[in-house]
């Protein structure tokens, strides 16, 4: 059996994830390799480098709690308007965002290669529309493959590499389950803190607006993707999809200890009753769609 941990998309959501990390670990799980995007695949890349045991929990703990809206989102939103009328790229500039993923790699860590256990992470392409993996190539960049994954289009700019214009993944695979397929993983552990088709608070604010717009286009790519991943009889995925803190503003860092928490206590509750090869309630819609005045909700079929 090959097991691998694929680890979704999620912004400052992203500590719920090292909570099912930890849990996961905890409970003897080990992934014979990882794959992530967007904020995945930080927590991806920082386990792969420290190794997947629950002692290098604490340390991706202290990561994301030097996160801040500061290093993310510099300078604040007086500097990302004047950005926008000098023609810029992105909002807010990544070179703090590339220096907390290269100071917080051990010492000497620069490839993929160096990594304790494989990892894969997902880039989307601009210009010709189509993800790049990083990960597969042991002299691959490390910082360049992470920072393109977390680099969210219009809030960070983005990664001009050999031609490309590269994004965060998530706009084309935001739970990339099938890569996990296509490396030979037979037990697929995918944690998915993407929304799912619980209706949030109303969102005031331009850049609250970008982030909820940008997740809703994500938890779209979710479900092609995890279908397909259950298409297979010798695949068994487990699909966490953890929902809590759905309503936090996207510049808010100050509950990642409660996040962690929260993703440890999701994790849990689905491993002491595991169900592989099915997609969690949460993620698709257990009732018709909404009607109102003039509109209804249209769900497409998801079957193979």
């Amino acid at each position: 059996m090959t097991t691998a941990f694929v680890l979704s998309g999620g912004g400052n959501r992203g500590p719920l994830e090292i909570g099912a990390l930890q849990s996961l670990l905890e409970h003897g799980i080990r992934p014979d390799f990882m794959v992530g995007t967007s904020a995945g695949s930080l927590n991806a890349g920082f386990l792969a480098a420290y190794g997947p045991e629950p002692s290098s929990i604490p340390r991706l703990a202290t990561i994301w709690r030097s996160a801040s809206a500061r290093i993310a989102y510099p300078q604040g939103i007086v500097a990302a308007a004047w950005r926008v009328l000098r023609g810029a790229d992105s909002l807010f500039s990544s070179e703090d965002l590339r220096r907390l993923i290269a100071q917080n790699m051990p010492p000497g860590i620069t490839t993929f290669g160096q990594l304790q256990r494989p990892c894969y992470v997902t880039a989307a392409d601009l210009r010709s529309g189509r993800l790049y993996l990083f990960g597969e190539d042991p002299a691959g960049p490390l910082v360049d493959g992470i920072l393109a994954s977390a680099s969210m289009p219009g809030v960070h700019p983005p990664l001009a590499y050999h031609d490309l214009e590269l994004v965060d993944g998530g706009i084309i695979a935001s739970v990339p389950a099938s890569i996990a397929m296509d490396h030979g993983a037979t037990a697929i552990y995918a944690v998915n803190v993407g929304r799912g088709d619980e209706a949030l608070p109303p969102v005031h604010g331009v850049l609250n607006v970008l982030s909820r717009t940008l997740d809703t286009f994500f938890v779209q790519s979710i479900l092609h993707d995890l279908d397909r991943a259950t298409a297979d009889p010798a695949i068994a995925l487990h699909h966490i999809q953890i929902t809590a803190f759905g309503s936090v503003a996207f510049n808010d860092f100050s509950h990642v200890d409660e996040m962690i928490v929260a993703g440890k206590a999701a994790a849990d509750a689905y491993l002491a009753s595991p169900q592989p090869r099915m997609i969690a309630p949460a993620a698709v819609p257990a009732t018709p769609g909404r009607i109102v005045p003039g509109a209804r909700e249209y769900t497409p079929p998801t079957g193979h």
